[in-house]
């Protein structure tokens, strides 16, 4: 089964993920977050900037220029055609929905690549 995924970025949500990596390299992923949820189905979507693809990752296509990755385990949570918006809730987060689903309407991106620590 493959398994193929599209990301749509609006221009605002692209000026805020521009301004997220900073000018440094790297990826941003996709997550189905289940830590602390007690079950692997309890789980919330999350985004986080990393420094490298694993071997378990997909590529999720966009024209934004970004790139998006997600753990092909994770995959199957999500539909195919995704797209990212800024919050109507807190404009330094983002709305990640499907046309048939919201995953999120307040998701915070977190930086978890190497770099992100020596500039904190």
């Amino acid at each position: 089964m493959s398994i193929s995924l599209t990301m749509n970025v609006s221009p605002e949500a692209q000026t805020l993920l521009a301004k997220k990596f900073d000018g440094q390299p790297g990826y941003l992923r996709v997550a189905y977050d289940n830590e602390g949820c007690g079950c692997s189905l309890s789980g919330a979507i999350a985004l986080w900037l990393v420094d490298e693809q694993k071997a378990s990752d997909l590529n999720i296509a966009s024209d934004s220029g970004i790139s998006f990755i997600i753990d092909k385990n994770d995959a199957v949570y999500l539909d195919q055609n995704l797209s990212i918006t800024i919050s109507g809730f807190d404009k330094s987060s983002v709305r990640l929905a499907s046309d048939g689903q919201s995953y999120g309407s307040s998701i915070r991106i977190e930086d978890r690549r190497a770099a992100s620590e020596v500039r904190a």
